[in-house]
């Protein structure tokens, strides 16, 4: 069974191109990929990566079972990251990590953790992921919450546990992009809140050829 977007109904809307990836209907670009990526370049994107896989670890050994899928990750402090490619390690608390990686990479990932170990939850399917990039993306957010946000104060690698629009998320920052995952349920409003306040620093949406998926910090 082919996996659906929960931004689909908002698909509806615009001359999508979709991309199948590891099950997952997915857009490919929202009708022009040129125009998205000018805008990229120059103003701000809004992604959707609701496909990439979503695992949390909380208690028991969380440390350790994280470790097993990201290098380090069981020695960085909370609210601080440990990434590659493929996947990143998001401690959440002293016990409590959320691991995100590339679609389809989920089930290998759970073959590898203890499960007498910790309390393991593949959120994959009932969680979101939005992505800003651009450099007035910082904009978009000034506009969306009223936490400080600033670069020079939340620096690449950071990790955010708050709400943007009253939606509960976590931030993941890397140097280019703001990763936010949150209830699947809420993607549409969310997403509908960010382009909102965006329309007047050039926010469009953008699909996965514009920003294709990668967790590293530098990226």
């Amino acid at each position: 069974m082919i996996k659906t977007s929960p931004l689909s109904g908002i698909y509806r809307n615009h001359p999508v191109k979709l991309t199948e990836v590891s099950g997952w209907n997915i857009a490919e670009n929202f009708g022009n990929a040129e125009r998205e990526l000018t805008h990229l370049n120059q103003d701000s994107v809004l992604v959707d990566w609701s496909h990439i896989g979503k695992i949390s670890l909380s208690g028991g050994d969380a440390s350790k079972a994280a470790e097993k899928l990201v290098s380090g990750a069981s020695k960085i402090e909370p609210l601080q990251s440990s990434s590659n490619k493929d996947k990143v390690a998001l401690r959440l608390t002293g016990n409590d990590y959320l691991i995100l990686c590339q679609s389809g990479m989920e089930a290998d990932l759970l073959g590898k953790i203890d499960h007498n170990i910790t309390t393991v939850i593949d959120s994959t399917g009932s969680q979101g992921c939005l992505v800003l990039g651009g450099p007035r993306r910082d904009e978009v957010l000034q506009r969306s919450t009223a936490m400080d946000l600033r670069r020079d104060r939340v620096v690449a690698g950071s990790v955010i546990q708050s709400s943007i629009h009253t939606v509960g998320m976590t931030l993941y920052r890397t140097k280019n992009f703001d990763i936010i995952i949150h209830p699947r349920n809420l993607s549409e409003s969310l997403y509908d809140a960010l382009m909102d306040v965006g329309i007047g620093v050039g926010l469009v949406p953008g699909g996965i050829s514009t920003v294709p998926v990668s967790f590293e910090e530098g990226k």
